[in-house]
């Protein structure tokens, strides 16, 4: 530790000390009192010859920091009074020197300014708490507000996305289904009749059917808002099977004993590693994916590994969303997200859930 810093710091004590009221008024009076008492008989027993009367200036800065300026007014009358007794005991009430009384009026005048300096950097040190404590209530409660609004937007976007998905999945899915066997009922009939056209209705009812199977994914998709914790190893084996089906090789592998929490943060793992997933295929061109999902006694982690072309520099990544949704959501479980990657080398993202008794 510097000069400096020490110089901070003793200076720091000196104001807390000054300004920290004491636990009652009875108690700082006594304090003040005694002390013009200690120093009143000391200067009496030294005589007019050696003066204590810069001593004076303790009790008096406390009597401003403590009680307010017009106590300290009071108080510097009766360190005045205390002054003048002391020196005629002092000289045994015989007529005190013209220097005397000089001495006593420069220093009236040197305390009634040092009490309205002290009062004036007191006072404003006081204000400037005060709108500290303010301001950081202020920032607090609009903190709490705009978490509290957060999550109110999350829970309408997942209702939005639960009643997209069932319409999805009962409306679209069930007409779907039913345009299918209509195709598959024209094509056996064209087929019977021998007419070439029933292989274009072979090929429309499997284009059908596609469009059934991919409706029902996005629909699965947008109502997995919420999974049971001990569901999430399943739901991610379900994806990695989906993206092998897909065209590239994709593989889960559960490790050790992963607790994700509740459903929510489940929820937003498993969006993690459809992201995750879903940018290794469509951007990074990857043709193997890694799944894994550890844990242990201390954290949960999510591990999405690819053997891309991994991302490019932070500054010519442009103003793709993808990391940031990520990054939000890992938040929004309580944990990290750390994206370890270089050009030609693939990408690894990785989602560190704390335990709840295990520092994050």
């Amino acid at each position: 530790m510097n000069l400096s810093e020490r110089w901070a710091r003793t200076t720091g004590r000196a104001l807390g000390f000054f300004t920290q009221k004491p636990v009652a008024r009875g108690k700082a009076v006594a304090i003040i009192a005694g002390l013009i008492l200690v120093i009143g008989v000391a200067d009496c027993l030294l005589g007019i010859q050696i003066s204590l009367f810069i001593f004076y200036l303790v009790p008096l800065c406390m009597t401003v920091a403590w009680l307010g300026a017009r106590a300290a007014i009071a108080t510097t009358a009766v360190i005045i009074a205390v002054r003048i007794t002391g020196d005629f005991i002092a000289v045994g009430f015989r007529p005190l020197p013209f220097w005397t009384w000089w001495h006593i009026a420069a220093g009236t005048i040197t305390f009634s300014l040092i009490n309205w300096i002290l009062n004036a950097l007191i006072s404003l040190h006081r204000d400037l708490e005060q709108r500290v404590k303010e301001r950081t209530k202020a920032l607090h409660e609009a903190a709490m507000t705009s978490e509290r609004l957060k999550h109110e937007l999350l829970d309408i976007t997942a209702r939005e996305r639960n009643t997209i998905g069932r319409e999805l999945h009962d409306e679209l899915g069930q007409h779907l289904v039913g345009t299918a066997l209509a195709a598959q009922v024209l094509s056996e009939r064209l087929e019977a009749r021998g007419d070439e056209a029933s292989s274009d209705a072979r090929k429309i009812v499997a284009w059908v059917e596609g469009g059934i199977a991919k409706t029902r994914q996005i629909a699965r998709g947008l109502l997995l808002s919420r999974i049971e914790p001990e569901e999430l190893g399943r739901e991610l084996g379900e994806l990695a099977a989906a993206s092998s089906r897909a065209g590239i090789s994709c593989r889960f592998r559960l490790e050790g004993m992963p607790e994700p929490g509740n459903a929510s943060t489940a929820a937003q793992l498993l969006r993690i590693a459809q992201e995750a997933t879903r940018n290794a295929v469509r951007h990074a061109q990857a043709r193997h994916v890694d799944i894994t999902l550890a844990g242990d006694e201390r954290a949960t982690c999510l591990v999405v590994e690819d053997d891309g072309r991994g991302l490019p520099p932070a500054e010519e990544r442009g103003g793709g969303m993808g990391l940031r949704i990520m990054e939000h959501r890992a938040v929004l479980a309580g944990g990290t997200l750390s994206v370890i990657t270089a050009p030609g080398e693939g990408t690894r993202v990785i989602c560190r859930l704390p335990a709840a008794s295990s520092p994050a």
